[in-house]
């Protein structure tokens, strides 16, 4: 058995006064994909999951946290050495078999990737290229000499050096989670900022908008499959005035070798159902909780509901 968990912020605002009353409407509730996912397996629940992985073996494949995601920003005017990066996590341990960066401008003094702990104090990876590995623009990738083990539910930091600046980035764009499969790189509010950055070579510990500066992560999980959680929509809006029972978004549960999901979803620490103002109904929708106080006293706070998938 697996349980999956997931953080979701909402969020409210306020809007402008209304100039005939003198007073605000009331304000919109914005539900962002702020997700942090963890994997945690009970022992006494080992035993389905090792009858699930016996049998021929199955070949595996890497996850990435962008895929081929294309930057709003491909080449930044800044010239100078710089070193960009990302916190992420994994809710299944695994191994980091490279480190992969969008490049649109080529560098004639090559670059340099890492792989740190959380905090910067121990560099757990380094790789130094002459040139890039692939066509420019696009994503280039630095492999290590070994692949390095990662535990689940630990933040990572991974990073690119690039002598000659001219680095890529979309603003805004982690101020929500991102989530491929088991990574995460989570949303900037819940980590004190996401997309780091700091000029020359260092460990890269500033931030700038809430900016992906795509830097990426090549991750093999251990094991055969996992859990994943996912919103629709990813980044839903309501109104304050919306009545009780009203659909906040569609969870879906899936598991990564597409066996259907037949567990339960329910909610969890440390957020649990927002204070009672949302519950999960019979369709697998986050709702509005039709016994609960309802968002009308949420305008421009901030709620976290944590939701937990369990098979």
């Amino acid at each position: 058995m697996i349980r999956r968990v997931s953080w979701v912020s909402l969020i409210t605002s306020h809007p402008p006064l209304d100039k005939r009353t003198g007073s605000r409407p009331n304000p919109p509730l914005s539900l962002s994909a702020s997700r942090h996912m963890r994997l945690r397996r009970l022992l006494i629940l080992l035993l389905p999951l090792t009858l699930l992985m016996s049998g021929p073996a199955r070949s595996q494949s890497t996850v990435s946290l962008f895929s081929n995601l294309v930057p709003a920003t491909p080449v930044d005017p800044y010239t100078g050495p710089t070193t960009n990066g990302v916190k992420f996590w994994s809710s299944q341990a695994g191994t980091i078999s490279a480190i992969r960066f969008y490049r649109a401008a080529t560098s004639r003094l090559g670059y340099s990737v890492m792989l740190y702990s959380a905090d910067g104090k121990t560099l757990l990876g380094y790789v130094k290229m002459k040139t890039e590995s692939g066509p420019v623009p696009g994503w280039q990738q630095a492999d290590f000499a070994t692949p390095i083990p990662i535990k689940a539910n630990t933040t990572y930091v991974a990073a690119n050096y690039a002598p000659t600046g001219q680095y890529a980035d979309t603003q805004h764009a982690l101020r929500q989670t991102v989530t491929s499969g088991p990574l995460n790189a989570p949303a900037a509010p819940l980590v004190g900022g996401n997309g780091v950055w700091v000029r020359n070579r260092g460990f890269p510990h500033y931030t700038w908008n809430s900016s992906n500066f795509f830097v990426d992560v090549v991750f093999l999980p251990a094991g055969s499959r996992y859990l994943s959680i996912a919103l629709t929509p990813a980044n839903p809006t309501i109104p304050s005035t919306a009545p009780l029972g009203t659909v906040v978004a569609k969870i879906t549960v899936t598991w990564s070798d597409g066996s259907p999901f037949t567990g339960t979803l329910s909610f969890g620490l440390p957020n649990s159902n927002g204070g009672g103002v949302y519950a999960i109904d019979s369709n697998n929708n986050l709702i509005i909780d039709p016994a609960g106080s309802g968002v009308g006293a949420s305008g421009g706070s901030v709620q976290n509901v944590t939701i937990v998938a369990t098979q």
